[in-house]
């Protein structure tokens, strides 16, 4: 693992007023250097290892990047422009930023750099934080997928992460729509906390349509957390360090629904390559998001996921307690339910599953939907709510 050059994680151990200033200096120069674009993590460590410290690398200005290897060629043009700045001027900006947006940067010199991510190689030099510090402390589990998910994956994501917050695990993923979205609620509904990690600033929610859903993982001591400077212009997403940093903050990763080429099972090899557990809910083999999935499982990539509590069990955690049963059913609804919890279905599918007819079986239907104990996606295929799967019986 690459160090932080030879002043040490603080720069020394003195508490002189010169010891003082020193720490601050590399800090300044260590973010300054950080906000080039171009200088990414590979690029920043080699500059450390080269020149001893940040301080060091940012005088030696552009021409510090000639003799590295893979340099961005943006890199040398953006370190050329910022080089005139004072560090401390340029950091006082981001710092000032971040704060407005309610949160505050972390570097890997700082003692609240959580420390999954120090097992990374090469890591975040520098982070921007939104939230509670203490849900980079718990155990972390990722639970990631399609973002065009089916209702039988927005299903299992939340049996999945209800169970796991139950346990008291922290649910990591990319606040995306679909399954990323799915795992956070759970998360939060079930009393627990989730971190969501940004292709974006944090002043700059990504996608937008989940701004709420953002600030409620902060407000229930969960965080957010990107590599992208605040108050940086906004350009394509940057999912690849997203999906990274995903997989370095857990110590294993979930993958519920994943079509071929799918953000998800890069996520799943970045956690492969650090040593990270990753687990995969198979899915029809007629359906598309579940190709990625099916095919972890096959090349024998991932563990397979049958249900949440063989997924507790494999990550060495018991389940929480199970809730009393529900009151009575009807004969046809809970005819209705067992066949739900079995597999999902449309209409038509139960009623010939179940021999009942169409107008018993609708209107058995609906009253499970007002009991919450089924929904419908659509209106057209019927699963079991996460308050069914957690009966102790069916009447």
């Amino acid at each position: 693992m690459r160090g932080v050059g030879r002043m040490g994680p603080l720069g020394g151990t003195g508490t002189s007023h010169r010891d003082v200033d020193r720490r601050s200096s590399e800090r300044h120069h260590w973010i300054a250097l950080s906000l080039v674009p171009g200088i990414g993590p590979a690029t920043f460590w080699q500059l450390i290892e080269r020149y001893g410290s940040a301080t060091e690398a940012w005088r030696a200005g552009p021409e510090a990047l000639a003799p590295l290897t893979r340099v961005a060629p943006e890199a040398p043009a953006a370190l050329t422009r910022l080089h005139d700045e004072r560090p401390r001027v340029l950091v006082d900006g981001v710092e000032r930023r971040t704060t407005a947006a309610g949160g505050r940067v972390v570097t890997a010199l700082d003692a609240a750099y959580p420390k999954a991510l120090l097992t990374l190689d090469p890591r975040p030099p520098t982070l921007y934080i939104v939230g509670d510090d203490t849900a980079f402390e718990d155990r972390a589990v990722a639970i990631v997928g399609t973002r065009r998910a089916s209702g039988y994956g927005i299903s299992v994501t939340t049996e999945i992460g209800h169970d796991l917050a139950e346990a008291g695990v922290v649910i990591v993923s990319g606040l995306a729509l679909g399954i990323d979205g799915a795992a956070h609620r759970a998360a939060v509904d079930s009393g627990g906390r989730s971190i969501a990690v940004l292709p974006s600033p944090v002043d700059r929610i990504y996608p937008p349509r989940h701004r709420a859903l953002a600030r409620r993982l902060v407000e229930e001591r969960g965080a957010l957390v990107s590599e992208v400077p605040t108050g940086g212009s906004v350009g394509r997403p940057d999912f690849a360090r997203r999906n990274r940093l995903i997989a370095g903050l857990a110590e294993a990763v979930v993958v519920v629904e994943a079509p071929d080429r799918s953000g998800a099972l890069l996520t799943a090899a970045a956690a492969a390559a650090i040593g990270r557990e990753v687990h995969a809910v198979p899915g029809p083999i007629t359906a598309m998001a579940s190709r990625g999935c099916n095919r972890l499982v096959a090349d024998q990539q991932a563990v397979i996921v049958t249900s949440s509590a063989a997924l507790l069990r494999q990550i060495g955690l018991p389940r929480g307690a199970t809730p009393p049963a529900a009151r009575a059913l009807s004969e046809v609804e809970g005819q209705l339910l067992s066949r739900l919890l079995e597999r999902s279905g449309s209409l038509e599918e139960l009623v010939d599953r179940t021999r009942q007819q169409p107008s018993a079986v609708a209107s058995a239907l609906s009253l499970l939907e007002a009991r919450g104990l089924v929904s419908s996606f659509g209106g057209a295929t019927f699963h079991p709510t996460l308050a069914a799967r957690r009966l102790t019986k069916v009447v």
